[in-house]
């Protein structure tokens, strides 16, 4: 196993652990959320769930929860596009 299947496998889990989490938060914040579908749908909730959101500090953890789901994502192209051309 070399360092960019390693990077794959850990960008898949935290774009898992993040999914996770918006689910979580949107349910504690009484969103109906489904756990295997409507992940898009669930990400649109959570973005204006964090345009609403009055309490500054819970506003800058879920900005970082979705900014590290988008770092996540970027990166797991960045790394499949690795893998597909040989390098």
């Amino acid at each position: 196993m070399n360092w960019l299947n390693i990077g794959l496998f850990f960008s898949i889990i935290y774009i898992l652990y993040s999914i996770q989490q918006i689910k979580i938060t949107l349910k504690s914040k009484g969103y109906d959320v489904d756990l295997l579908s409507g992940p898009m749908e669930d990400y649109r909730r959570f973005k204006r769930l964090i345009q609403s959101e009055p309490d500054k500090r819970l506003k800058i953890k879920y900005q970082n929860l979705l900014n590290g789901l988008h770092l996540a994502l970027v990166g797991l192209v960045v790394i499949v596009a690795f893998l597909v051309s040989g390098k």
